[in-house]
């Protein structure tokens, strides 16, 4: 339980919550913690996207049913912070105006980026696998993941993507292709003891299009299959 109690959650807090429920595997859904009971390990929560849900007790650490091993009890965490702001790198507020970690945009939506989709009152985890223009794939170009302008900002969220959801048993594993640029964020992981985190299995794939900033350091680090590249910025 030492895990447990060392969690940063507090109640009032927003979070996203996941669940090893077969339909909703890879899935993350926003939340308020009204509750929570380290004795037990557990915490209640309050989904925004589903107003006709009760509030509902959930385990903080459960076991994957395609876990096997029952020598070990080896859990998941079910819980982690609200996702973390995102900024175009062009566009950066102060450091004094944003939250402890945010996430910074500065290049372009590439076949293989890991994402999470907003659908079905939820965000889905799963990976670019085409551009999509007029119904043709392009899989040679690039979408912009942040606009300059307003003109920009409507033409880039009418761009289709396709994507597929993580396989069996960690997602669903089905393949959309009617997929609007407007309902996707960069994938991240989150752990109690790294924070926010680029997902590991992206690292073996390309660089990443963003990048996490911590706003004690007043640095950005970018997370490339090279090594982790740190820039710092002056701030006025």
């Amino acid at each position: 339980m030492e895990n447990e109690i060392n969690l940063p959650f507090k109640v009032g807090e927003l979070a996203e919550a996941r669940s090893f429920e077969k339909g909703y595997r890879g899935a993350w859904f926003r939340c308020k913690i009204t509750e929570i009971t380290m004795r037990k390990g557990s915490v209640k929560l309050e989904y925004f996207d589903y107003p006709d849900e009760k509030t509902k007790s959930m385990r903080l650490y459960q076991v994957p049913p395609y876990y096997i091993r029952k020598k070990d009890k080896y859990r998941e965490l079910m819980l982690r912070p609200a996702y973390p702001p995102i900024y175009n790198v062009k566009q950066m507020p102060h450091a004094s105006v944003i939250s402890e970690v945010s996430v910074i945009v500065d290049d372009s939506w590439k076949v293989g980026d890991m994402v999470d989709w907003w659908t079905s009152d939820c965000y889905w985890c799963g990976r670019i696998t085409q551009l999509l223009g007029d119904g043709k794939a392009q899989a040679d170009e690039e979408l912009p993941l942040a606009a300059h302008t307003e003109h920009e900002s409507s033409s880039r969220n009418s761009y289709m993507l396709e994507i597929e959801l993580k396989q069996p048993p960690h997602g669903e594993g089905s393949t959309y292709d009617e997929v609007y640029f407007k309902d996707l964020r960069p994938s991240l992981d989150w752990s109690p003891e790294y924070g926010w985190t680029i997902p590991t299995q992206e690292c073996t794939v390309r660089g990443f299009p963003f990048a996490l900033r911590s706003k004690q350091k007043k640095s950005i680090l970018y997370l490339t299959t090279r090594a982790y590249d740190q820039v710092t910025y002056s701030f006025m």
